[in-house]
């Protein structure tokens, strides 16, 4: 790993090697802050610091937290979906979601909680706009989804005390590969997607981490226990 100063930012990306914690790793990497990734499967990207992590063992999760110098900004973009009707859903799906998604989310931010109030340090948590409109075949991720938004309110209410900012971000459907996979199977039509977005198109990854990084900026010093739909107008239209 090059070499990069230690007055330089550190953060923490869980879900690096992929999708919008990729994204995100670059856009910041690119802007001079130093990244360390946490992945099941690690990155080859030889500028981030990788650590093979599963977001759903806590043990594992303070692990991989001990020693840790302060973390200026955690994002939690670790996730997976699945999907199916809620009669027909098997357990091992819904608790596959919910471990990854959710008590992933949860035991990482409680992980980092003390490298975090050391520096002052902002929480992104990657919600969706399936936290805001319920969709058939969605139980388990848009609940997943949904209880990231309240554990947003939650931790920005508890944590401000320690000079901790935590604010949940509600993509609408991204160029993630999750996506892409669910696009070519037949479980996503992107045409509809574009007839339901107003500005009428999938996001890229860049947009999402763009906004992330804006959000360590003093501009947003009063932002904390809020959720901010990053969705193209998705969520804001009602037309039928």
């Amino acid at each position: 790993m090059p070499d990069r100063s230690t007055a330089q930012p550190l953060a923490v990306i869980t879900g690096a090697a992929s999708g919008i914690g990729a994204a995100t790793a670059s856009y910041l990497l690119d802007r001079g802050w130093r990244v360390v990734g946490w992945d099941r499967e690690p990155g080859s990207d030889p500028a981030i610091a990788w650590t093979a992590v599963d977001v759903t063992d806590p043990a594992a999760v303070r692990t991989a937290a001990a020693g840790l110098e302060p973390v200026r900004l955690l994002v939690n973009a670790a996730g997976v979906g699945g999907s199916g009707p809620a009669r027909d859903l098997p357990p091992s799906v819904w608790d596959r979601v919910i471990a990854t998604n959710l008590s992933g989310t949860f035991y990482v931010s409680q992980a980092l909680h003390p490298a975090l109030s050391r520096a002052g340090g902002l929480v992104v948590n990657l919600a969706s706009v399936t936290a805001h409109r319920a969709g058939r075949g969605r139980a388990a991720y848009a609940t997943s989804k949904a209880a990231i938004r309240m554990l947003t309110e939650v931790l920005g209410l508890e944590w401000a005390e320690d000079g901790i900012r935590v604010v949940a971000l509600s993509p609408s459907y991204v160029r993630t590969p999750m996506v892409e996979r669910a696009l070519a199977a037949g479980g996503l039509d992107e045409a509809a997607i574009v007839r339901r977005t107003p500005q009428g198109r999938l996001l890229d990854p860049a947009e999402v981490a763009a906004v992330i990084h804006e959000l360590t900026g003093a501009t947003f010093a009063a932002v904390t226990g809020s959720t901010i739909r990053v969705d193209g107008g998705w969520t804001a239209n009602g037309d039928y």
